[in-house]
């Protein structure tokens, strides 16, 4: 692919500071997204302006100037699952896809409901997910990217970023539960529990076949553990969305400080 024409030239000043001046300003949008992806705020920072820092050094290798924003959300992504680590307190994705897989297994939907309501809930749940499932629920249920978006950005086929995403809600869903011993008995059901619920993403999505939906909508009637399951999913869905932010602007500080690194970096200084 041929270069485009408006991407900094090594040795051209005027394209380079353009350039750099095009990097401070999305600044904001990555340090919003960090801050979604991330719960420390100095951590979502550092995540955004290594980012922009990242991006200066390897300008060379950006070929289309309207693909700018995308790459750098790719490099944000990236660089949030290469500093993650295995914390304590994360959910074990073997135990809770057992239980799921249970059909004795239920939750109270009115418990989960209530913590989703109340933010700081949500987002300790959200934190006990590990980064691989946390960044799809994140990016595709509050931020509002598509699945394809998402694995694009991790590096991901899109059945693997669908699975991550069902793991992940899943996994929010028995993290807000935590503590609930509540089993009940399973009837004898055409379409078994764990087939029903291995469904959930794509029906909450709108993505299953006519057939299968119908399956899954006949199980729901008569099954007594799935449906308190399925409340807790679309409700945590939605409060999910709620955790979208108005557009805020990022400190002219940090905006300044990122403008000097780039300024350094290039060996000159500005007025």
């Amino acid at each position: 692919m041929d270069k485009d024409p408006t991407a900094p030239v090594p040795g051209d000043v005027s394209a380079s500071d353009a350039f750099a001046d095009r990097l401070v300003a999305e600044l904001p949008r990555l340090v919003r997204l960090a801050t979604r992806l991330v719960r420390d705020p100095d951590q979502a920072e550092d995540c955004a302006q290594e980012t922009i820092v990242g991006a200066w050094r390897r300008r060379d290798q950006l070929r289309d100037a309207a693909a700018l924003s995308a790459w750098l959300r790719r490099s944000l992504v990236n660089r949030v699952i290469d500093r993650s680590r295995v914390h304590r307190e994360e959910l074990d994705i073997d135990a809770v896809e057992a239980n799921w897989r249970d059909d004795h297994y239920s939750v109270a939907p009115e418990r989960v409901l209530e913590r989703a309501e109340l933010r700081d809930e949500l987002e300790d749940a959200l934190a006990r997910l590990p980064v691989i499932y946390r960044v799809p629920v994140v990016l595709h249920d509050v931020v509002g990217w598509t699945a394809a978006e998402i694995g694009r950005a991790m590096d991901a086929g899109l059945p693997a970023t669908k699975q991550r995403l069902r793991r992940g809600r899943m996994m929010l869903v028995s993290a807000l539960a935590e503590g609930d011993e509540r089993r009940l008995a399973s009837l004898a059901q055409p379409l078994r529990c764990w087939r029903a619920r291995r469904h959930v993403s794509a029906y909450l999505d709108g993505e299953l076949d006519a057939d299968t939906r119908s399956a899954v909508e006949a199980h729901l009637e008569s099954c007594p553990t799935c449906p308190p399951l399925y409340a807790g999913l679309v409700g945590v869905k939605a409060s999910l969305g709620g955790l979208r932010d108005p557009d805020t602007v990022v400190e002219e500080a940090i905006a300044g400080r990122i403008r000097l690194q780039l300024d350094e970096q290039s060996g000159r200084a500005r007025p």
